[in-house]
């Protein structure tokens, strides 16, 4: 957002859980608003749509489990944590009575429930600058998008909630008939909506809303699409998305890779790759923001900055093919490459690598930690780390449009766009090389260019589970051997279990193969 603060209007029906019935639904909280109350001018509209993006920081979305899960899966990190929630979703034996499993669930459901609120209410606010009512309800239908599209990537068949409940029986909707295909069909429906109505920034456009930054934009929506498109393998369509956003000139590579991961205000908004983020801030604020709902209080810190450190919770570490994939090309002076250092920390005098958080190297020279999202390179307090989360970024796009290039038969084009990402890391050329490899060749690499400039960034398992790796036999004994959590994997292991809680109190709801 733009740097003011946020204002959060709990309002009345907005819980995210479909278990709240019965006399429970009369109780009347003083300190919210009834939905009747409510919505009734463009302040109000405003701060009704920024209480939908105060979802992205809590702890189920990016504050530390999103993230999480997509990381945990990978073949880019082990969990050694405690916690046994995180070894066994790591090794895919969490099970749906684990009350973590539903952390990411209720959360979404929060952003769910509060755009839906927005979608119904915002049009019926009667004094109200109409372009500026576009632009919300199009933020609105964003982010219901990427709730959805995140949910049914986690859990599979989920239900589908479009409006707001307005009885008891729609406290318990059924999942029975939805299928992924349903789910990412809403998705393109209100991707649709929002390509219509978000303006392509928010610095031309005259409203209350004008000058803010990390709103939902034009590009945000095209490139969310676009993804929705190639994880359905339908490079065709996915296509046009991507180019759009690439020829837009709206988006470049920060010249330092290191940057993107910084949590210096001034560096994260000099940043011209990022796309759609969650902000979080350095505050001090005396709650912090493990669960419920967001106040005025809360610390917003990014939690995985003490998750992933190996001086603090160090619940997870680098695997050794994580380490060789980002070791096994020099740059073009034979330096290491320098996304090495920006996501594993290690200990190589050779390499100029002998800090750690900040003062000389104090933790065990033989590991190796993940730098990625920590302090690891600054020092500092990781319970105020204030590093953004990199939610949509243009490197992803380039790489995403890339792959949608060479499955269309471009693959000269698609070679372009991986040494782009290349140059910004100062590697050698081998755009030639790459645009006479066949499909399986180009794939083969471009699997690659993602790990060395995505790594830990919760994206790689959706793109192994994608590209058909979990069934091809060969890949998995490849994943197997990259890290042994894949010894534990099976088929219906794809996803997270949906909740038991839920399944309990919903008599609507039906499991899904991981339960």
């Amino acid at each position: 957002m733009k740097k003011h603060t946020i204002k959060v209007f709990l309002i009345a029906l907005t819980t995210s859980l479909f278990y709240s019935c019965g006399d429970e639904l009369e109780i009347i909280n003083p300190n919210r608003l009834a939905a009747d109350a409510y919505y009734t001018n463009e302040d109000q509209a405003i701060a009704a749509v920024d209480a939908i993006y105060n979802t992205l920081i809590i702890d189920g979305l990016y504050q530390r489990m999103t993230p999480v899960i997509g990381d945990g899966r990978s073949d880019e990190t082990k969990s050694r944590s405690p916690w046994a929630f995180l070894q066994q979703t790591s090794n895919f034996t969490v099970p749906g009575t684990d009350d973590a499993v539903g952390w990411c669930y209720e959360g979404y459901y929060i952003t769910v429930n509060r755009a839906n609120q927005a979608l119904e209410n915002i049009p019926l606010i009667e004094e109200m600058d109409e372009d500026l009512r576009g632009r919300l309800l199009g933020q609105a239908y964003f982010l219901r998008a990427l709730a959805y599209f995140n949910l049914t990537n986690i859990y599979d068949n989920v239900p589908l909630v479009l409006s707001v409940p307005k009885s008891e029986d729609d406290f318990f909707p059924s999942n029975q008939e939805v299928t992924q295909a349903t789910i990412y069909a809403q998705v393109e429906a209100d991707l649709t909506e929002a390509i219509a109505s978000l303006p392509a920034d928010y610095t031309s456009v005259s409203g209350a809303d004008s000058g803010h930054v990390g709103r939902a934009t034009l590009g945000a929506a095209q490139s969310l699409m676009g993804k929705l498109k190639l994880y359905q393998g339908d490079y065709d369509t996915a296509l046009p998305y991507f180019r759009t956003v690439v020829e837009s000139q709206r988006y470049d590579l920060a010249a330092n890779y290191q940057d993107l991961f910084s949590q210096d205000p001034s560096v994260e908004a000099a940043n011209p790759g990022r796309i759609f983020w969650a902000e979080f801030t350095q505050s001090l604020n005396s709650v912090f923001n493990w669960g419920g709902d967001p106040s005025v209080n809360w610390r917003q810190f990014i939690a995985l900055a003490p998750t992933y450190s190996g001086a603090d919770f160090y619940d997870f570490f680098p695997t050794q093919f994580l380490v060789d994939e980002l070791s096994s090309e020099r740059t073009v002076d034979g330096n290491l490459d320098p996304r090495y250092a920006a996501t594993i920390l290690s200990y190589n005098e050779e390499e100029g690598l002998t800090q750690a958080y900040g003062r000389d190297y104090f933790l065990d020279r033989n590991l190796n930690y993940i730098a990625k999202y920590t302090l690891a390179n600054s020092g500092g307090d990781p319970f105020t780390a204030g590093i953004n989360y990199h939610v949509i970024r243009f490197a992803d796009v380039l790489l995403m449009y890339a792959e949608c290039l060479a499955n269309t038969g471009d693959i000269p084009t698609a070679a372009a766009q991986v040494q782009r990402v290349r140059d910004r890391a100062n590697l050698p050329d081998r755009e030639a090389e790459f645009a006479g490899y066949n499909l399986t060749q180009f794939m083969n690499q471009l699997a690659h260019e993602r790990v060395t400039e995505l790594a830990i960034e919760g994206l790689r398992y959706y793109d192994i589970k994608r590209w058909g790796w979990l069934e091809d036999s060969s890949r998995l004994s490849q994943l197997q051997a990259n890290d042994d959590e894949f010894d534990t994997f099976a088929n219906g292991r794809e996803y997270q279990p949906l909740p038991q809680g839920e399944l309990d109190r919903n008599p609507n709801l039906v499991p899904n193969s991981a339960n």
